[in-house]
């Protein structure tokens, strides 16, 4: 079973698309091994597709496309080579926020040259104070994935009022989500790592500056001036989305290498390695894992999307938003180690799929956004802990 088995018929256009990518973005994965960033041959085709704009309003001339087609574009891609889906869900997330939320001054200057490339760090790691009619700021970021190539930069900023953080009605430092543009950020490079590789998730430090209100919104308080339920579902439910997407589009690759390698390695002297019951039990049971996981977070965002069309989200769905993202990636990260150790030395060196997405996995369950503490948050709200809080 490889690529996407689910396929919707407004995705239809766009996983087409995509599809007709899968030599070259596989071929470029190969040859890029080592490197921090895309291939610019990947580049060029993803811009020149309309996949960066496809989570964009389509009052801005983007695709605005319902939760089922991104996941399915988003799986699609993370199955070819998990950095070119994580990199794409990133950029087409900075995208989406930048249209929907952002005022009309920053909508005609970051979409005016059609769709835009956005990319950066959602954590509040900057400093915000009010000033005039905007807010001075500045910060260091970590893990921009899409950096190297974004014309501007999304991070989030703590909002500071005589020296010290704004609180929210729960207590909590009054978070703020800004763009910036590309001349007033410093690239600080260092992005030498393990898995998602090709994502040129690059540290960067924006310069102090004044920028005007439309820049920035309050995801805590979050109003869609375009578009429609898509962006109602909650600001964390985009990249919520993105996230879960990848997960299991990377594990199917996975997966599907896994089963592939019992089907054509000798055991000897017993036959192949697929008459091993051990490898038969353990491959059964990540292949129901990973399909609980897809179903819990395609059910979850329809749910999601429903709701947002017809009034405000429960917060129960909110819940399995986060819960469903986590449980995708902690899923795929422990499916992907069973099939990395169950084909031994064949993994081992460099240039090896299940190889790559076993590092990719790993690297993208590090992420604070779908990690340990996205759990703990999800179970502080389900135990009723006192002061538990989710950002969604």
């Amino acid at each position: 079973m490889e690529g996407s088995d689910l396929i919707g018929e407004e995705s239809a256009g766009a996983l087409q698309q995509v599809r007709t990518l899968r030599n070259l973005i596989e071929a470029s994965a190969q040859a890029h091994e080592g490197s921090s960033q895309l291939g610019d041959d990947v580049l060029d085709a993803l811009d020149q597709s309309d996949i960066f704009g496809l989570m964009a309003p389509r009052e801005l001339g983007g695709g605005e496309a319902d939760p089922q087609a991104l996941i399915d574009v988003i799986r699609e891609l993370s199955y070819y080579d998990g950095s070119t889906g994580w990199y794409c869900g990133a950029v087409m997330t900075a995208a989406a926020v930048a249209g929907a939320f952002l005022g009309d001054r920053a909508v005609e200057a970051i979409f005016a040259k059609g769709k835009p490339r956005c990319a950066g760090q959602a954590a509040p790691l900057g400093k915000a104070q009010r000033e005039g009619d905007g807010y001075r700021l500045s910060g260091r970021f970590s893990f921009g994935s899409g950096s190297p190539s974004a014309d501007w930069l999304v991070g989030g900023y703590i909002l500071h009022e005589d020296g010290r953080p704004v609180l929210s009605e729960t207590g909590h430092p009054r978070m703020m989500i800004a763009m910036v543009p590309r001349a007033k950020v410093e690239f600080l490079g260092n992005w030498e790592v393990l898995g998602l590789r090709g994502t040129g998730s690059y540290d960067f430090k924006v310069l102090d500056q004044v920028i005007h209100e439309d820049f920035a919104f309050f995801p805590d308080t979050p109003v869609a001036r375009r578009g429609g339920a898509l962006y109602r579902m909650g600001f964390m439910a985009i990249p919520c989305l993105t996230h879960a997407a990848f997960a299991v589009g990377c594990t199917r690759r996975a997966v599907d290498e896994w089963a592939d390698f019992l089907r054509t390695k000798p055991r000897p002297p017993r036959g192949q390695a697929n008459e091993l019951h051990t490898q038969q039990y353990s491959l059964a049971t990540a292949e129901g894992e990973l399909r609980a996981a897809e179903a819990y977070a395609r059910s979850t965002f329809a749910s999601l999307y429903d709701a947002a069309e017809r009034g405000p989200v429960p917060e129960t769905l909110k819940v399995d938003g986060r819960l469903c993202a986590s449980h995708a990636l902690r899923v795929g990260t422990q499916v992907a180690q069973a099939g990395f150790t169950a084909c031994s030395t064949a993994v081992l060196r460099n240039g090896n799929r299940l190889q790559r997405a076993y590092r990719d996995m790993q690297a993208g369950n590090a992420h604070f956004m779908t990690g340990e503490q996205s759990l703990l948050d999800v179970g502080g709200v389900l135990a009723g802990t006192p002061g538990a809080f989710l950002a969604f």
